[in-house]
């Protein structure tokens, strides 16, 4: 894929991972029918879907794809005997460029490259990428999504390839994408979680009303009637089976955004 604007055949790849995405069995984290989807829009050697909690220093949660094949899906960290090691790791971790880019409470969302920091000679230099990432293949080309997690922690699908960079085009493709895996994700944990769907309206009001919003907030942020909100929550409670907005909230918005939006002002 060179360098320029999307194709006609791009977007319909693009659309197709987002729609296959929330038709897919949920699994254990992310569809694997995304992975499939995503090799076809942007073809790599590796690609994982990762969560880690940096204050913990811990991997969550990995599930790997790699070179057409989909892979394991692992929960949870693997101790290493010497903690020596282990602390030494995390400091290199935290040093390597890319990675303190993507640092909670740094950039959420922008795509970016290792060549974005790193040339190849530097690349090569620097004491993560020497003494930890070689040893998991020869990959010199990365290209990282991150997703919107809760504080503290980081969530991201990371692509890999040793023999080309991935383009201008590529990072296009998988910027439009971001919010879109986000969306499929956080489906995917309703559906594990056995959440009544709600569609993406009514998430939105749930949302805001869950955050102290009146249904007159809601209305002038969302730009739609106050008995069109209404209607909505009249919904929500309908297929959450509960009858306060706090209830709902609970029962249907995973925890996993750091953001709080902040009312509007009343107008008196």
């Amino acid at each position: 894929m060179a360098s320029g604007l999307l194709r006609e055949r791009d977007l319909r790849v693009l659309t197709a991972v987002v729609e296959d995405g929330l038709r897919d069995d949920p699994g254990e984290a992310m569809p694997w029918v995304v992975f499939d989807r995503l090799h076809d829009l942007v073809p790599c050697d590796r690609a994982r879907f990762e969560e880690i909690n940096m204050p913990g220093q811990e991997q969550v949660m990995t599930q790997d794809f790699a070179q057409g094949e989909r892979l394991d899906t692992f929960f949870g960290d693997i101790p290493d005997p010497d903690p020596d090691i282990e602390a030494k790791f995390w400091a290199s971790r935290a040093e390597f460029l890319p990675y303190r880019h993507q640092a909670p409470g740094a950039d959420l969302v922008s795509v970016i490259r290792w060549s974005d920091f790193y040339t190849q000679s530097e690349l090569k230099n620097s004491a993560f990428f020497a003494d930890y990432l070689w040893n998991h293949g020869p990959h010199r080309y990365a290209i990282l999504v991150p997703l919107a997690c809760r504080m503290g922690k980081i969530r991201r699908l990371g692509l890999w390839r040793s023999n080309r960079d991935f383009s201008e085009r590529e990072r296009l493709a998988l910027q439009l994408l971001r919010p879109h895996l986000q969306e499929v994700y956080l489906d995917a944990e309703r559906r594990r979680r056995g959440i009544p769907h709600l569609s993406r309206r009514e998430v939105e009001v749930l949302r805001l009303a869950s955050q102290g919003f009146s249904n007159a907030d809601i209305a002038r942020t969302l730009f739609i009637s106050p008995a069109t909100v209404a209607k909505h929550m009249e919904h929500i409670f309908d297929r959450t089976g509960v009858r306060t907005r706090s209830a709902a909230a609970a029962l249907a918005l995973p925890q996993v955004s750091p953001f709080t939006v902040v009312p509007p002002k009343t107008s008196r």
